[in-house]
C-alpha cells in the first residue's frame, strides 16, 4: 500500500469515529504506554505538530511493564498531541477491548475489530525508531 493510500485510510478512519467531550483526561492519559509502533503518517503528523522529531529521553518505571507515553503532559493530565495522536488512541474509549474509564463515550465502534486488523496491516515504528530512520537519512547523527 502506498504512502497517500495509508495516509487517506488513516484520515478516514479517524473522521468516521465517534468523538465525545473528551480532551485527553488521565482518565485515559494515565493508562497510555510510551513505545507503541505507529505508522509513517501518524509519525509525519506528530513531528510536524511538535515542529520537528523531538522526543523526551525514555525513563524506567520500576513497577511498570512499560513507560508511560513520552507525549503525557508531566504537569497535567493532557495529552500534549492530541489532536494528531495516532489511531490506536484514537480507539481509546470507543472499543469493546478499551472502554472509556469514565463512561464519557456513549456508544461503542461495531467495527473496531476490523479498524485494528486493518491498522496492523501497515508498517509501525515507534515515534523514536521513526525519528531515527528520518535523521540517518539525512547524514545527520544519531538521536
Amino acid at each position: 500500500m502506498s504512502a497517500d493510500e495509508e495516509a487517506r485510510w488513516l484520515w478516514e478512519t479517524c473522521e468516521a469515529l465517534p468523538t465525545a467531550d473528551c480532551f485527553g483526561c488521565d482518565g485515559c492519559a494515565g493508562r497510555c504506554m510510551g513505545g507503541l509502533g505507529i505508522t509513517r503518517t501518524e509519525f509525519e503528523a506528530i513531528r510536524d505538530y511538535l515542529g520537528g522529531p523531538i522526543f523526551v529521553p525514555g525513563l524506567r518505571y520500576p513497577g511498570r511493564m512499560s513507560p508511560p507515553c513520552e507525549f503525557k503532559d508531566p504537569d497535567g493530565p493532557r495529552c500534549l498531541i492530541y489532536p494528531v495522536r495516532p489511531l490506536i488512541c484514537r480507539l481509546f474509549g470507543i472499543v469493546e477491548w478499551l472502554p472509556c474509564p469514565l463512561g464519557a463515550v456513549p456508544t461503542l465502534v461495531p467495527d473496531g475489530a476490523r479498524i485494528i486488523h486493518r491498522y496492523r496491516q501497515f508498517e509501525r515504528r515507534t515515534f523514536r525508531e521513526w525519528a531515527r530512520t528520518e535523521h540517518a537519512g539525512t547524514g545527520g547523527s544519531r538521536i
